[in-house]
C-alpha cells in the first residue's frame, strides 16, 4: 500500500461498486454519476448486518499489542496519509490533547489505524460531522481476517478469504507538494513542516509549535 488500506464497510462499498463497472460500464459515463451510483450502493449497505460480528471476525495487532477494536464497528482502515473519500482527514480529532497519540504526519514511518461505525458513520465523515475513532499508531500493523472479507487497498478492492496481513514501512520516496509562488509563501511551508518535524521528534511541545507558528505568521504579514 500507498495511501491506505481497508477492511470491511467501506471495502464493500468499494467492491460493489468494482462489481458493477464491470459489469455495466456504460453506466459510469460521468463523474457526477460515478457519485451517484456510490452514493447508492452505500445507501444499500446502510440497512445491510453483514458486519455486525466485525469485531469477533477481525483481531488487529499492533507492534506486537493486541488493539480491541470498539463493538460496533464495521470497518478498520490503515492510512498513511492525511487524505481519505477524496480529501477526509480521518486522523483528525477535536480533541487532540485527550488522548496520547501523536499528530499524523507522512515523514515518521509510522501508520495510523481507525475503525468505522457504519456506512452512515461513513457519510457523515464525508460532509464532516463526525470523526473515525482513532485505534492506535505503530511501525508494524498485523491484521487477521477469521472469514471472507472485502478488503481494498489504494481504492483497489477485492474479496480475500481468511488470512493474516502484516503491514509495516518499506521504503520512503521524495514527492513534489504544491506551494505558494511567491517566496514568502514558500518560506513559510519550510518552516511549518521544519517546526511539524520538531514537534514528531519530540523537541518542542504542540503548544510551543503553535506559539512559534503565530509569531512566524505575524512577522510575515
Amino acid at each position: 500500500m500507498n495511501n491506505y488500506f481497508g477492511v470491511g464497510c467501506d471495502a464493500k462499498v468499494a467492491l460493489d461498486i468494482h462489481n458493477l463497472r464491470e459489469e455495466n460500464p456504460e453506466r459510469f459515463y460521468s463523474q457526477f454519476m460515478n457519485k451517484v451510483l456510490y452514493a447508492r450502493e452505500g445507501a444499500k449497505n446502510i440497512m445491510d448486518n453483514t458486519f455486525d460480528y466485525f469485531p469477533w471476525d477481525v483481531k488487529l495487532e499492533i507492534d506486537g499489542s493486541k488493539i480491541n477494536i470498539p463493538q460496533d464497528s464495521e470497518g478498520i482502515l490503515v492510512a498513511n496519509i492525511r487524505s481519505y473519500m477524496g480529501g477526509v482527514d480521518l486522523w483528525k480529532n477535536e480533541d487532540d490533547i485527550s488522548d496520547s497519540f501523536h499528530p499524523q504526519s507522512m515523514h515518521d514511518k509510522m501508520l495510523e489505524v481507525v475503525s468505522f461505525t457504519g456506512m452512515l458513520h461513513l457519510g457523515r465523515l464525508q460532509v464532516g460531522l463526525s470523526r473515525a475513532q482513532r485505534l492506535a499508531q505503530g511501525h508494524h500493523i498485523k491484521i487477521e481476517i477469521k472469514i471472507a472479507m472485502p478488503i481494498q487497498v489504494d481504492g483497489e478492492p477485492w474479496s480475500q478469504e481468511p488470512c493474516t496481513i502484516e503491514v509495516s514501512h518499506h521504503c520512503q520516496a521524495f514527492m513534489l507538494k504544491r506551494v505558494s509562488e511567491e517566496p514568502m509563501g514558500h518560506a513559510a511551508s519550510i518552516m511549518a513542516d521544519v517546526l511539524q518535524n520538531a514537534e514528531n521528534s519530540g523537541i518542542i511541545s504542540a503548544s510551543q509549535k503553535r506559539t512559534l507558528l503565530q509569531e512566524i505568521a505575524s512577522r510575515l504579514l
